[in-house]
């Protein structure tokens, strides 16, 4: 388990020891059993370890591996990257098998924070059975470095890569048939560990991370929020989905935008979160903004997330609203009907999504799809500003 401490923003995360043992790693990098579970699990953890380590290449076993990257990503330099044959499960293309290479896409989204990957694991449903439990993910340490994993990567092994430690996140149900996946055992893991991805999203944090995510931990109206920073989330959360303040509420544009919003809103997976600056940086129209101005404008804004299917806008409307693709994908669909599709963090999602008005595409997500809803004239006022004081997130009006 020493590669596992190394790493700190594993704090807290279920681990899978050698010997079969479950445990976290508390503040001071102690490894605490989990006396119950470990028993519960003690005879399957044999097996499933035994299993595994007779050909780990082989199987559905391993879902990612962690290591750190050479250059800072917008989340730091501790990186979840995940397995192939996931990849292709976690982002489908219709009609592709496990022969051909990922797509662009695919090979884009390998690359996760340790928080964000956690939490699509978590939340992963297969469509054939969206009740049964799919992916209970822990980490597990083999002692190995990064060039043992050549066969995954997508580029050729540096020398760097002999030196670089290797965690790796299995699917501890692997072994264990769909039909036998719900069990309270099972089922209390996996909470315990949401409230360890929770609890590390709680904290403040310099680098953007979705996985800040403060659905299962939503702060009391009563709750003094001097030494919290997300203490105000939870009123953020609760106004209209377009933080049109500046209207009373009220929706600006075409009659059917209200009915729109309220689809997004019923739609939303948890509660918005907190924008950061460095996330503005994504597009164009913010990169020329100071820190200054990209600290207030972040403040006033949330980041909100919605499963496939969600439709986010509609053709014919006109407002004074834009839609910022962070992650997913979504469909535009013109008069004519022929759609196309903007994949975020490409350079087309560099853009407000169908940004014309009146809008000439309905958009909806095709997988989940993580954005802002930003007024231009809450931009246009900050860009003007002669100066943006720096402001606390208690701060937003």
């Amino acid at each position: 388990m020493k590669t596992v401490e190394t790493f700190t923003g594993l704090i807290g995360f279920y681990v899978l020891t050698p010997d079969g043992q479950l445990g976290t790693h508390d503040q001071d990098k102690k490894f605490v059993v989990d006396a119950k579970l470990t028993e519960a699990f003690a005879e399957y953890n044999r097996r499933f370890l035994m299993t595994y380590l007779q050909n780990p290449m082989q199987g559905n076993f391993r879902l990612a591996i962690i290591h750190r990257t050479p250059e800072k990503r917008p989340w730091g330099f501790e990186t979840l990257f995940l397995e192939r044959n996931i990849a292709r499960r976690l982002y489908p293309v219709s009609g592709m098998t496990a022969e051909i290479d990922l797509t662009s896409f695919q090979k884009k989204n390998r690359e996760k924070s340790i928080y964000r990957g956690m939490e699509i694991f978590l939340d992963y449903k297969d469509v054939s059975s969206p009740d049964m439990p799919v992916y209970c993910p822990v980490l597990y340490d083999r002692g190995a470095t990064l060039e043992k994993y050549a066969a995954i990567l997508d580029r050729p092994v540096t020398p760097a890569d002999r030196e670089t430690p290797v965690v790796e996140i299995l699917n501890l149900l692997a072994g264990i048939p769909m039909g036998k996946r719900h069990t309270p055992e099972i089922a209390i893991l996996k909470d315990k560990i949401y409230q360890g991805i929770v609890k590390k999203g709680m904290r403040k944090s310099a680098e953007f991370t979705l996985i800040e995510d403060i659905r299962r931990n939503a702060v009391s109206a009563n709750a003094e929020t001097t030494n919290d920073p997300y203490g105000d989330v939870g009123k953020r959360a609760e106004r209209q989905v377009t933080l049109n303040s500046k209207s009373d509420g009220k929706v600006a544009g075409h009659a059917s935008d209200s009915a729109l919003i309220r689809n997004i809103g019923s739609s939303l997976l948890g509660h918005p979160e907190p924008a950061d600056p460095q996330i503005l940086k994504l597009f164009t129209r913010f990169r020329e903004l100071d820190h200054g101005k990209l600290e207030m404008l972040a403040e006033q804004c949330l980041v909100y997330k919605v499963p496939p299917g969600t439709q986010l806008l509609e053709r014919g409307t006109k407002d004074t609203w834009n839609l910022y693709l962070v992650d997913g994908t979504v469909q535009l669909v013109a008069a004519d009907g022929v759609p196309k599709n903007i994949e975020g963090g490409t350079p087309t999602a560099s853009n407000p999504v169908s940004c014309l008005k009146p809008r000439m595409y309905t958009v909806s997500a095709v997988t989940r799809a993580v954005f802002l809803w930003i007024d231009d004239g809450l931009v246009d006022e900050i860009v003007k500003s002669s100066d943006a004081p720096k402001r606390r997130l208690g701060d937003v009006a």
